[in-house]
């Protein structure tokens, strides 16, 4: 099993805090962490702030995330510049939206991500991109979503960290898709642990994801309980997409490495 994890830059800037979570997890060996990267100036900054605190008390390689939403071509060649100085070569490519939730091009920008993915290869970047088991919200269908994956592909890419999903049917017809059509795209399936029901049903309405009405009717207001189900879900998610072919995984941390932890001591991942 390949692993890694993301981070999020705190907005208490507290970036030795999310460094301890890390240190806390670290010893399972992940393959690298991603750090994400807001489309407005101040999010910029503190994930550069995040990046070089990492950099100074680790040797983690880091995924540093960009979106092209907003900025003009000039202005990301200055950033990933920006990134190669902190010895950053690995880049999760993302459209973005914009202020009010919609994408719209910059003028002088790249018009979509497959554009931006080629940018990013002749700029000697690794690039990840993103996968959808589920339609995303602005795709007219799942076959768009997929040509999307494949355009980015044939542009350089060749590893993709898919949105969190819990419904394993519409994990099975994504990777059944890839295989099909002959993507040479490594898919690593993005795992959302379950700290509050609430908050993951309320970003996952956000996100156009469904969370089944099984997973939310094992929760309670008992805490115990709750880290209990939230555990078990999460390794029967890991045994189901393994089943599937699917061995690398991205953990959304949310900046938390306790579930995790216990997740991974469950399971038997060695230190």
């Amino acid at each position: 099993m390949k692993i890694s994890y993301e981070f999020y830059p705190p907005k208490d800037l507290d970036y030795k805090k999310v460094v301890d979570e890390f240190s806390r997890i670290r010893d399972f060996g992940p393959r690298f962490i991603s750090i994400t990267y807001g489309a407005l100036g101040g999010s910029q900054k503190k994930s550069i702030g995040l990046i070089k605190a990492f950099k100074e008390n680790t040797d983690i390689d880091i995924a540093a995330h960009l979106t092209l939403v907003g900025k003009s071509k000039d202005e990301l060649s200055v950033i990933v510049d920006d990134f190669k100085s902190l010895g950053v070569n690995k880049i999760v490519a993302i459209r973005g939206d914009g202020p009010e939730g919609k994408f719209k091009s910059h003028p002088n920008g790249f018009v979509n991500t497959t554009d931006f993915v080629e940018f990013l290869v002749n700029e000697n970047m690794e690039v990840f991109v993103s996968a959808n088991p589920e339609v995303h919200p602005e795709s007219e269908s799942f076959e768009f979503d997929l040509n999307l994956l494949r355009q980015k592909t044939l542009a350089g890419s060749n590893q993709a960290i898919s949105q969190f999903c819990f419904e394993m049917k519409a994990y099975k017809k994504l990777v059944n898709a890839i295989s099909e059509n002959n993507i040479q795209n490594e898919l690593i399936a993005g795992i959302m642990p379950i700290y509050n029901i609430q908050n993951l049903c309320n970003m996952a309405e956000r996100c156009g994801i469904k969370i089944p009405k099984e997973i939310v009717r094992k929760f309670s207001n008992n805490p115990a309980d709750n880290e209990k189900a939230a555990i078990e879900i999460c390794i029967k998610q890991l045994e189901d997409l393994q089943a599937m072919g699917v061995n690398s995984f991205h953990f959304y941390t949310l900046n938390q490495s306790t579930l995790l932890r216990k997740v991974f001591d469950a399971i038997g991942i060695s230190t």
